[in-house]
């Protein structure tokens, strides 16, 4: 008879001694895969920390054009340790919110591939990531209520993505939404089958890929400046940062590509 308590040992000290995160380059898109599939991808100190490591090695390499995030096994992510948040919720935070910002100020798409559940902070880093696509298995949940808390830290990236009503019910109820509801809602794009996922989400981050570093680098950063801008302040930042946009080289090409009906040649490529 086999022993299982050594068996699960065996398989915790393996997943202790594997990479956080694994690392998988197509092209010019990077996947970044949350490998912790027995702990449900959880976000320790730990995992913040080797995401937003990945995340900073990536901003001035010219081979990544688009970052995937995904998890490994049937949870995306489960969010927080409790155990972990209970010893140091201020460092865990804290760690955290520098990830969110990382994924919002980064001058690469990241694009999230959803399998499985996405729980409070899970949820929040699919909110936090510019495009978002999920299998039809897919849930969504901010249970922070269901033990007497409240998501405030993921009702932030949550609360950004969707309509206050819908952010709002999610954080009060506690209760899981399954990919068509988050679909709804607008937290993710697009829902496909589970099997197809990890083609759907390549074929998308190929086609951005191949546009050009430069200008996308330049307008995702405009576009998260501007959002909380008033109108016509917004307007006026958005004109400044477009005439940048359209005079750099990336732009002088694709122009001229236009014109000459041939494919641009990209500074990047």
């Amino acid at each position: 008879m086999a022993d299982f308590s050594n068996n699960a040992a065996a398989q915790y000290a393996d997943e202790k001694t594997t990479p956080l995160v694994l690392k998988e380059q197509s092209g010019k898109v990077l996947w970044l895969s949350m490998n912790r599939p027995k702990s449900r991808n959880t976000l320790s100190l730990a995992m913040l920390t080797a995401l937003l490591s990945a995340l900073e090695q990536v901003q001035q390499d010219n081979s990544v054009a688009v970052v995937v995030l995904a998890g490994r096994g049937p949870v995306f992510s489960a969010g927080h340790d409790l155990a972990e948040m209970s010893a140091d919720s201020a460092g865990v935070l804290k760690c955290c919110n520098e990830l969110m910002m990382a994924l919002s100020y980064s001058n690469k798409p990241v694009i999230a591939s959803v399998v499985g559940t996405a729980t409070a902070g899970g949820c929040q880093l699919v909110a936090s990531c510019d495009l978002a696509l999920a299998s039809e298995h897919a849930h969504f949940c901010l249970p922070g209520v269901n033990i007497g808390g409240f998501c405030s830290t993921p009702l932030v990236a949550v609360g950004r993505k969707i309509q206050r009503k819908h952010a709002m019910e999610m954080a009060l109820t506690g209760d899981m939404y399954d990919a068509q509801d988050a679909l709804r809602f607008g937290l993710i794009n697009r829902v496909v089958a589970a099997d197809e996922l990890r083609l759907e989400t390549e074929v998308l981050a190929q086609k951005i890929a191949a546009k050009s570093n430069i200008g996308i680098g330049l307008g995702k950063e405009a576009f998260y400046r501007q959002l909380d801008m008033p109108l016509q302040q917004a307007y006026d930042f958005a004109a400044e940062n477009m005439i940048t946009v359209m005079g750099n080289e990336d732009a002088v090409e694709g122009t001229r590509a236009f014109f000459e009906k041939r494919e641009p040649r990209w500074k990047s490529d």
